[in-house]
């Protein structure tokens, strides 16, 4: 299946400890139709958010529910939550700043689960290539994968 990849691929892990599901399963019209692009989410069983490949740090909401990483070209947003933007920040801790250069494994976000599904908001959260249609050559999801590498990508 990964023969497919000659040169140049990256690697996308699961951000936090929890069930995988396809991006399509994702109770937000906007993730689950792909408008934002591809990708796979997570209903965590941690409160840690771990950056998924290296890469820079592009994007960080001042919401603290998002950040996006830039690794070759190719943009992964981590949103975490569903309408935690509601929120304005509360119940949620950053650990990098924007242009920051981060290692897979790496913390990003800690959130308080407690606190936000307080708020009746989920936690659902998503990783969505957000470049896709201009820098993404072929995507392989594995999504049942013990290791916790759930996208192969190979860029443009």
């Amino acid at each position: 299946m990964f023969g497919l990849f000659n040169k140049k691929k990256i690697e996308i892990y699961t951000p936090v400890q929890g069930k995988v599901i396809d991006i399509t399963e994702v109770e937000d019209a906007v993730f689950s139709s792909k408008m934002l692009g591809d990708g796979f989410a997570v209903e965590p069983e941690a409160d840690c958010i771990l950056a998924p490949c290296d890469g820079q740090i592009v994007l960080l909401a001042g919401t603290k529910h998002a950040v996006a990483i830039e690794k070759d070209g190719v943009q992964i947003l981590i949103h975490v939550g569903l309408d935690t933007v509601e929120l304005n920040g509360a119940g949620f801790e950053v650990h990098i700043k924007e242009n920051d250069s981060v290692k897979q494994g790496d913390k990003l976000i800690t959130f308080d689960r407690n606190y936000i599904l307080s708020q009746d908001k989920k936690l659902t959260t998503i990783v969505v290539l957000t470049n896709m249609a201009d820098k993404v050559k072929n995507v392989v999801k594995t999504l049942e994968d013990n290791s916790g590498k759930i996208l192969v990508i190979q860029p443009k």
